[in-house]
């Protein structure tokens, strides 16, 4: 899995805030995808969410989630089209960090 110069940057940018919680989705809708791959990406990262998201209730942690959410949704892209597949295996990567 690849993630570019840019994408890593950003996340290393990223301050938690409680306003923040829309970063995640300006992350993937700046990647360098066309459309479908960027509806492909954001309905994996909303599928993911979705699931996920009552494990986290802080500011800081759900915004840090999401964060590391987008970022492997975003290096999933390029290995498979298929929505539920990225989704699964960023969820599998997401549980194995553990709550942050």
């Amino acid at each position: 899995m690849y993630i570019t110069d840019r994408i890593a940057s950003i996340w290393q940018e990223v301050t938690p805030t409680e306003e923040g919680a829309m970063k995640a989705r300006v992350l993937i809708e700046s990647a360098s995808l066309g459309p479908d791959d960027l509806r492909i990406a954001f309905q994996a990262f909303d599928g993911a969410w979705g699931q996920i998201a009552p494990s986290y209730t802080t500011p800081n942690d759900i915004e840090a989630a999401r964060m590391r959410l987008a970022t492997l949704v975003l290096s999933l892209i390029g290995d498979t089209k298929d929505a539920s597949e990225i989704q699964a295996i960023a969820m599998q990567e997401m549980s194995k960090g553990g709550r942050r």
